[in-house]
């Protein structure tokens, strides 16, 4: 993504003038070392999961975020709800790639079919 620079701002060692174009990797976002331990890996759970840019932040936050937190909770609820023993699955990898925003190519799962009475 393309912003220019606001303000004069060292950033990391490298002088940025107002006016400035900084090119912004989205792939890096959510993955500082210096904010998330660990920040290759996907983990829900993180103490400091709050800090995460998903959505953007400050003017740029995405308005539907809220619509689209609630949605992915109803859905994956209803699904483990009607599916119990869906699992990921353990012997395909989830790693994450992609240069703008970063995903698994697939994400396979199994089910554990509770035996019937």
């Amino acid at each position: 993504m393309d912003r220019y620079a606001t303000a004069d701002v060292t950033i990391g060692g490298a002088d940025v003038r107002r006016g400035d174009l900084v090119v912004v990797s989205l792939a890096g976002a959510n993955r500082d070392p210096e904010v998330f331990q660990d920040p290759d890996r996907f983990d829900l759970r993180r103490d400091n999961s709050r800090l995460q840019l998903a959505f953007a932040h400050g003017p740029h936050f995405c308005l539907g975020a809220h619509l689209a937190r609630l949605e992915t909770r109803v859905c994956l609820l209803a699904l483990l709800d009607r599916l119990p023993g869906l699992r990921l699955d353990p012997s395909s990898s989830t790693a994450a790639g992609g240069l703008v925003f970063r995903k698994p190519p697939a994400l396979r799962v199994r089910w554990d079919v509770p035996a019937q009475r």
